[in-house]
């Protein structure tokens, strides 16, 4: 029946989640292993990836290389799933997780300490909802170890974490009302359907702004990519949003290529 299910709805990340928990109760890992293979990379679904995690997690936490590989994992689920404005818990799993590592000696102290300043970093300048917890946390982490450096951190990166939290709020409004797990089907015209189609070309349509105002033109276009792929897990069927991401992708990549970036643009669709 789960095969039937996502045969039919390939896009929808809370069929895959229903089906591999299943798998995963009747404690099926090989079975488990071979369904993330098959969808995690195409479905941007937050609670899909936090399942994933939370799976390395209860599975291979007896390995002799268990930080190696949980820390493999939290940094694959970022880059791929850590724009979304709901992946705060992953963030903060991944910073609760580094500073659990045990660390003995000064040499594998400073490592630590720089693998956590590092995750912390890159959350804090990231528009999610919990921005500001993270931030806390985060000047809260730099005093323990230095409070000097601490003051220094916190003026270097306070204009971009400000920046981000103004955008994370503006987000929140902009996708209020998203379904992210409604089922892709030909278009109709339903009144739900047409809300939530007008929902999602308003949301990529303000990530094309530029709200963050970054001149980082590979950041912009990655924060759009992330939006139109979201889309279209749910707008699989709608022949415009597919034309408007192969037209953003050219754009994107003329522009990019003018200022000398190398880009791929198969690796986003």
């Amino acid at each position: 029946m789960y095969e039937k299910l996502i045969t039919a709805f390939p896009t929808t990340g809370r069929f895959w989640k229903i089906y591999i928990e299943q798998e995963m109760k009747a404690r099926n890992f090989e079975k488990v292993e071979k369904l993330f293979q098959r969808c995690l990379m195409k479905i941007l679904n937050i609670e899909l990836w936090r399942l994933y995690l939370n799976y390395v997690k209860e599975t291979k936490c007896m390995l002799p290389t268990y930080k190696e590989k949980m820390a493999q994992a939290y940094d694959f689920a970022l880059e791929k799933i850590g724009l979304d404005i709901h992946a705060y818990p992953i963030w903060n799993d991944y910073v609760t997780f580094l500073k659990g590592v045990d660390a003995v000696g000064s040499y594998a102290e400073n490592q630590k300490i720089s693998a956590v300043r590092k995750v912390y970093q890159r959350a804090v300048i990231t528009p999610i909802i919990g921005i500001e917890t993270l931030w806390k946390d985060y000047i809260a982490f730099e005093q323990s170890i230095n409070t000097i450096i601490a003051e220094r951190m916190a003026m270097e990166r306070s204009r971009e974490y400000m920046n981000a939290r103004r955008v994370a709020k503006e987000l929140e409004t902009v996708t209020r009302g998203l379904n992210r797990n409604m089922p892709a089907t030909p278009p109709t015209v339903d009144r739900e359907e047409m809300k939530q189609v007008e929902l999602w070309k308003k949301y990529i349509t303000w990530e094309r702004s530029n709200p963050l105002r970054s001149e980082d033109t590979a950041l912009v276009a990655r924060r759009v990519m992330f939006a139109i792929e979201q889309g279209l897990l749910c707008l699989a069927h709608h022949p415009d949003v597919w034309h408007q991401a192969a037209q953003f992708l050219d754009h994107s990549a003329k522009l990019l290529q003018e200022k000398g970036v190398s880009y791929h643009p198969k690796s986003h669709l």
